[in-house]
């Protein structure tokens, strides 16, 4: 038995879900997306039907479940409507724009009793996956570092692009489709992977800078503090082609210190699994050893779509909580928070 999904929107990302959903066995009998074209090329690969409004994947009674693959500026709405038609959601990140519209739709998912989930793939990456498993060998924690510096390009010149910079009309088209810039972007994996290892934090004091000529942060710093030590975090965008682990320019890492040892896991660029993969370093005090967890390339999408689409089948939500999305979300406003104020704030924890 496979389940019935319909897709909302078929854009760049919804590649990454299409082969997840084919590797689960699932049937797409519906796409939709705001560029027709966009929606004829899936609909073709995949046999399904085209809906020119999306509502006609929430009114049809077989489909189980929908993705939500739009710009995160619509996902509230989108969220909000598939709930109320009695379907399972898979959004991808970020859930919301604002701590409050995510908290709203989980609380509108638990009345509903409906599963969702939000795409943060990088949790089923097995390197990050092993990190969890190490994690109670390392003892208490006591700080933790950790950064993604992305290349965007030379953003910090005075001239960071068009996806950048304000239109003549109006915000950037970054803005316009993720609501903000790379605290957001690249920045919410990353504090995914915090909660994901280390729980959720208590306390944050924050930092963004706007490049010149943007209305986007490329830059956000931030030290966390809670039951899970302290941690020094950074996401930055800049244009250095030959820094990273794998020298290409991609610079993701999470070091974390413990009392018995250390953990080191460092990331792929988050669309090039095909040819690369993360690994997890953990230096044993006790054993005074240190080993490296290569893998084989594997797509984190495929293996959390798989995931999320069992789940779905069996009627459960087991391997992520429905919480995930919003956690994110309301780390983002506490750092955003902070950063306006220019001192630490409490995170407001309401589910």
């Amino acid at each position: 038995m496979s389940i019935i999904v319909g897709v909302i929107g078929c854009g760049f990302i919804s590649q990454f879900h299409f082969s997840g959903l084919a590797k689960a066995g699932a049937k797409v009998a519906w796409v939709s997306d705001i560029n027709p074209e966009s929606a004829r090329i899936w609909a073709a690969k995949t046999q399904a039907k085209i809906a020119a409004d999306y509502r006609q994947i929430l009114a049809d009674p077989a489909v189980q479940a929908v993705w939500v693959l739009t710009s995160s500026t619509s996902h509230f709405q989108v969220c909000m409507e598939a709930i109320a038609a009695g379907k399972a959601v898979v959004c991808e990140k970020t859930l919301a724009t604002s701590a409050d519209d995510a908290l709203a739709i989980v609380r509108a998912a638990q009345k509903q009793r409906s599963i969702l989930f939000t795409s943060y793939m990088k949790r089923f990456m097995p390197a990050a996956q092993k990190a969890k498993e190490l994690l109670p060998r390392l003892g208490r924690i006591l700080s933790t570092h950790i950064r993604v510096h992305q290349k965007w390009g030379e953003v910090w010149g005075g001239a960071p692009g068009d996806f950048l910079s304000p239109t003549t009309t109006g915000p950037s088209p970054c803005r316009e489709r993720l609501g903000g810039g790379i605290l957001l972007a690249g920045g919410s994996h990353i504090l995914d992977l915090m909660v994901f290892l280390l729980g959720r934090p208590q306390r944050v004091f924050a930092h963004l800078e706007t490049p010149k000529n943007s209305d986007v942060e490329g830059l956000a710093a931030a030290l966390f503090t809670g039951p899970g030590g302290v941690v020094h975090w950074e996401a930055l965008m800049h244009g250095q082609g030959h820094i990273g682990y794998l020298r290409d320019g991609w610079d993701e890492q999470i070091e974390i210190i413990g009392v018995d040892g250390r953990l080191t896991l460092q990331s792929n660029e988050w669309n090039q699994f095909a040819t690369k993969a993360a690994r997890c370093i953990h230096a044993d005090k006790a054993g005074a050893s240190i080993t490296e967890y290569d893998y084989d390339p594997v797509s984190p999408f495929d293996r959390a779509v798989v995931a999320f689409c069992q789940d779905i089948e069996q009627g459960r939500q087991t391997v992520q909580t429905a919480l995930t999305g919003y956690e994110t979300d309301e780390l983002i406003h506490a750092v955003q928070t902070s950063a306006r104020g220019g001192q630490a704030v409490d995170i407001n924890w309401r589910l």
